[in-house]
C-alpha cells in the first residue's frame, strides 16, 4: 500500500549553492531507487538552531515530499544515516501533500 511521506532535513550549513544542490540530488536519488517516487522537494532556507548539533549553530532546512511503500521507507532511512552533511531526518505519514 503507498504512503505519502513528508521528510524534513537539517544538512550541514557549509556546504555551498553547489552542494547544497548535489546533496539533494544524491537524497533524491537514495529516495527513487527504493521504489519510492519523489513528489516534490523545497529549501525551507538556511537558519540557526535551538541548541548545536554535531557542533553546528545553524543548518538547511530541506523538506522533501514522497510516495512509497513502508518497507522503502526503512531502507530510505538506512541508506541516509550514511551521509555525512544530514544532521537530523525527520519523517512523518501525511494523509494528502499540501499544495504543492
Amino acid at each position: 500500500m503507498l504512503r505519502k511521506y513528508e521528510m524534513c532535513m537539517l544538512l550541514d550549513p557549509d556546504l555551498d549553492q553547489n552542494g547544497l544542490e548535489e546533496e539533494v540530488v544524491g537524497i533524491s536519488e537514495i529516495i527513487s531507487s527504493t521504489g519510492a517516487s519523489v513528489v516534490s522537494r523545497k529549501l525551507w532556507g538556511r537558519r540557526g538552531l535551538m541548541y548545536p548539533i554535531k557542533k553546528k549553530k545553524d543548518g538547511y532546512y530541506y523538506l522533501f515530499y514522497f510516495e512509497a511503500e513502508p518497507e522503502s521507507l526503512k531502507k530510505v532511512q538506512d541508506q541516509l544515516k550514511h551521509r555525512q552533511t544530514i544532521l537530523r531526518t525527520l519523517v512523518i505519514v501525511r494523509k494528502e501533500f499540501p499544495e504543492l
